[in-house]
């Protein structure tokens, strides 16, 4: 019986680097991985569904699967490990002290969906207590 080719977008981690380079092998599977930037993944995977297997951006994930329309199931695995509370600058002439300081102010994301500013709008909720609709 041969085995079950699969096509892996997702960047060249520490964490993925065994399966990339074979130490580690997938049973059943031969697969071909595909090193590529987290953006350029994320993007081909949505776009064009060309992998069997990819890193996706979770924020991405949820969307297209509260609209219904992912190709992909997830599995929990989190191959991109960032502490999301050093993803906040502020200016250092405006008086910010700290998260409070941010109601009503103007906040800058790149994208609304990019999973790290919803980690980052989750953290000011959850443990800071400021709402999304406090910010401008």
């Amino acid at each position: 019986m041969s085995n079950l080719p699969l096509t892996i977008g997702c960047w060249n981690y520490d964490r993925t680097r065994a399966l990339m380079d074979g130490r580690v092998p997938i049973e059943g599977c031969d697969p071909r991985f595909l090193a590529l930037g987290p953006e350029e993944v994320f993007f081909r995977a949505f776009r064009h569904g060309e992998f069997d297997v990819s890193e996706l951006s979770f924020s991405s994930y949820l969307m297209a699967t509260a609209r219904g329309t992912c190709p992909y199931v997830a599995i929990p695995v989190f191959i991109s490990r960032a502490f999301r509370h050093s993803g906040i600058y502020i200016r250092t002439d405006r008086g910010i002290g700290g998260p409070a300081d941010l109601r009503g102010r103007l906040v800058g994301v790149p994208e609304y969906q990019v999973t790290a500013a919803v980690w980052i709008r989750g953290v000011l909720q959850h443990e800071y207590g400021l709402q999304p609709s406090d910010v401008v």
